[in-house]
């Protein structure tokens, strides 16, 4: 099996959009002083999907990969399938993305109660 290696697909994408959040080195050695610190320019149209947009197609995205597992693991259970470790990794991976789709709702969570906080 080959990993890949780099930025996620999610985040390569939105870099070749968007070139100025691209990270780039220091140069001189120094860093950058906070006096040279600026925001990126503000271009017109639609960059791309917004945060509920991209929040929907993930949980969008979690259900497919457990409704495959589900089914993957259902046919091994009767006996149409004996691809154990192709039913495993579907598993393991419906775990792991349902462990990150809790996360990201329990930071979301907490980030909306920081806000709330702060307003009073």
């Amino acid at each position: 099996m080959v990993a890949r290696i780099g930025y996620p697909e999610q985040i390569g994408t939105l870099l070749e959009r968007r070139p100025e959040l691209k990270p780039t080195p220091p140069q001189g050695g120094g860093g950058v002083r906070p006096s040279e610190m600026r925001a990126p320019a503000q271009t017109q149209g639609t960059i791309g999907p917004d945060f509920a947009q991209q929040l929907s197609q993930f949980v969008s995205g979690v259900d497919k990969i457990q409704k495959v597992a589900r089914q993957q693991g259902e046919e091994f259970a009767v006996g149409h399938s004996n691809d154990i470790h192709g039913t495993m990794i579907t598993v393991e991976q419906a775990e792991i993305s349902l462990r990150i789709l809790a996360n990201v709702r329990n930071r979301v969570v907490d980030l909306y109660r920081e806000v709330m906080r702060m307003g009073s």
